[in-house]
């Protein structure tokens, strides 16, 4: 009950601040939402697409080494259900098993393929791990979703949100069945650059809000 109390009093908020339009929420099931990612506001706003209902069905995927400690730490893992990757792991396949487990036990997930937040409105290219999400679990919509606005809210450094319009650019999903033809290994490339040019793509349109 208090995590669905914090994200509704985190939406309205957010929404008199901001400007946040209508989001059309995310049709009931399963599913990944991928985003590009330049400020911690991006979680927040991504959950919007969720209704309060889900939000303890919905995880977050982040960076060990800035959420495991501080105060920070503590609050993003009691509201955002985090599953903390090691960034500098070794073995991909072992450092996704903690996301592979959560989509195995039913949990949507939010992920910044990016892996880190970069400069404001420079899209970093991805990394090929969205994609073996994708294809390890074919039947799951994958969401790619740009946000634009965001990047002048709270950039990476920056320590006081400054009002901005934001908005999303919620696209058609992928799905990781339609790269089962190719190898593994091109299949998860191929899966991951797909996400990739939609997040492009979107904001050379302008990111123009169809969600």
């Amino acid at each position: 009950m208090l995590k669905i109390i914090v994200h509704a009093i985190g939406r309205s908020i957010l929404s008199l601040f901001f400007g946040i339009p209508a989001v059309k929420p995310l049709p009931d099931g399963q599913c990944i939402v991928i985003s590009n990612h330049n400020t911690h506001l991006d979680t927040l706003i991504l959950f919007r697409l969720f209704p309060l209902h889900r939000v303890r069905k919905v995880k977050v995927i982040a960076a060990q080494d800035y959420f495991s400690r501080g105060i920070g730490g503590f609050l993003g893992r009691l509201v955002f259900n985090l599953i903390l990757l090691e960034r500098r792991a070794t073995k991909a396949a072992t450092a996704l098993e903690p996301i592979a487990e959560a989509l195995r036990q039913g949990f949507s997930i939010i992920v910044f393929p990016e892996g880190t937040r970069g400069d404001p409105g420079v899209i970093q290219p991805f990394k090929s791990g969205i994609g073996k999400l994708a294809v390890d679990f074919p039947e799951l919509p994958v969401y790619p979703v740009f946000l634009s606005g965001i990047e002048k809210t709270l950039p990476r450094g920056g320590s006081l949100p400054v009002p901005f319009c934001i908005n999303l650019a919620v696209k058609p999903p992928v799905f990781g069945r339609d790269f089962l033809h190719l190898d593994p290994s091109q299949a998860r490339k191929h899966c991951a650059a797909r996400l990739e040019e939609i997040i492009r793509q979107a904001a050379s349109e302008g990111a123009n809000p169809t969600g």
